[in-house]
């Protein structure tokens, strides 16, 4: 059979492949029916990636990490340069020993026979992306212009380029698109495109911190200065109208109330003595009226007193949760009249607290509608509605000078619950998403060049 021939039967096995595998085990193995060898590699030269073996002869699989494949690795790089610098048409190098480096090469008696090709596999574009190495004991015939076996080689490359090129290397659909959308109609409409989605409408919205609280609630502060003894009720408790929330130390009061209490005796006794000698002296008289006003003083002293040690327990006023910090926190802290201790709260009134930095342009009015995502139960939403946003901005709990803003749930859901966390969603006025995206930019344009 002539060269023809067999140049013509390997082009119709190339054309029937339809993976990169099929390819390399077609580059691989069947270039034999052209040309004699002893062993044939594939290995990947795409630009910007350092080579890796892909298909070699005799193999249906290959590892691309054992010592070999590496060794061939290295010398794809090193030839990959040569073979840059030869012509489009004819982009085969013959490679020698001399052309390595100086490690590479002391292993070339060890991995390949004398003699080898290296042909440049390339796409239409020109750019080679993968490097078929053959190797033989014979030279190789030297007159590439004559009409021989290694002369169709030479043509047979150009095949093999554009086959791996359009099985493994080709452009996808989107990325063919794009590139074609650069220029001419396909560019007026994806900016037609791009126009129209710009000018949706949307709605502004801001995202917040909030967090879970009751729409009612009362502070429970501390009646007296003093001392805490101990809390009560564990935090988040639930507790009854006149249940006692928190004491105060009582030593010192106490010991002044008994104090009181044996001088009001006394005044009792003496007042009583003094009565007795009323009626058998008159001059008495004037000693009992003494005796008496003594008697009732120490009788308002006592009742204050034991107002003061009344007062020691700190007591619910009505149904609630009881919210304060861990009891140890308070155990043993000295307190003033009117400090804060905790906040008793209705568990049916639920609102939602959020601070929204003053750097968000959303304009925050009253009746818009809200979204909570707490962190607990982020899959599940809870609609709220905003009620009220302050005027002045304060320092918000992760130090962002920000403004308040209040807001009531729409209906009792379970995943609510007095003191969770979250993030608050609040909307705005209609816009349209162009303004949505490009918001910031222009506030920090605008800002950056004071206009």
């Amino acid at each position: 059979m002539s060269t023809s021939a067999f140049f013509y039967a390997l082009a119709a096995r190339v054309e029937s492949a339809r993976t990169p595998a099929e390819l390399g085990f077609v580059f691989c193995n069947e270039t034999r029916l052209l040309v004699d060898y002893r062993q044939a590699a594939l290995l990947s030269a795409a630009p910007g990636q350092r080579p890796r073996l892909l298909a070699h002869s005799g193999l249906a699989e290959v590892d691309a990490n054992t010592p070999y494949a590496l060794w061939l690795a290295e010398v794809a790089q090193q030839a990959r340069a040569r073979i840059a610098a030869l012509p489009a048409t004819m982009r085969v190098l013959a490679l020698a020993p001399d052309m390595l480096g100086e490690e590479v090469a002391r292993d070339w008696s060890e991995w390949l026979p004398a003699h080898v090709w290296v042909l440049a596999l390339g796409g239409p574009d020109g750019e080679v992306r993968a490097l078929l190495l053959l190797a033989r004991d014979t030279p190789w015939g030297t007159a590439l212009g004559a009409d021989g076996p290694e002369y169709a080689l030479l043509q047979l490359a150009n095949l093999y380029g554009y086959a791996w090129w359009a099985v493994a290397a080709r452009p996808s659909r989107l990325r063919r698109w794009w590139r074609a959308a650069a220029t001419g109609r396909r560019l007026r409409q994806a900016a037609l495109v791009l126009l129209l989605i710009l000018f949706v409408p949307v709605r502004e919205y801001t995202l917040v911190p909030a967090e879970v609280i009751s729409t009612r609630s009362e502070v429970i502060a501390s009646p007296r200065d003093g001392v805490i003894r101990r809390m009560a009720v564990p935090p988040n408790t639930p507790v009854k109208a006149g249940q006692v929330l928190a004491e105060l130390d009582d030593t010192t009061l106490r010991n002044r109330l008994e104090v009181a209490k044996a001088e009001l005796a006394t005044a009792s006794t003496e007042m009583h003595q003094a009565s007795q000698q009323a009626i058998e002296s008159q001059s008495a008289k004037a000693d009992l009226g003494i005796a008496e006003g003594k008697w009732r003083e120490r009788q308002v002293e006592v009742a204050s007193l034991q107002r003061e040690m009344d007062k020691l327990a700190i007591k619910a006023p009505v149904d609630g949760v009881f919210v304060y910090s861990d009891p140890d926190d308070w155990a043993g802290r000295p307190v003033q009249t009117g400090e804060r201790i905790g906040l008793l709260a209705d568990p049916r009134a639920l609102g939602v607290r959020a601070w929204a930095p003053v750097s968000e342009p959303t304009n925050l009015q009253a009746g818009a509608p809200m979204t909570l995502f707490l962190r607990v139960a982020p899959l599940h939403p809870i609609s709220a509605r905003l009620d009220s946003a302050g005027y002045q901005p304060v320092e918000a709990p992760n130090g962002v000078a920000s403004y308040v803003l209040r807001g009531t749930l729409d209906g009792a859901t379970r995943e609510a619950r007095i003191g969770l966390q979250g993030t608050a969603r609040v909307s705005g006025r209609w816009s349209v998403l162009g303004y949505l995206l490009l918001r910031r930019p222009l506030a920090t344009l605008r800002s950056w060049c004071g206009c």
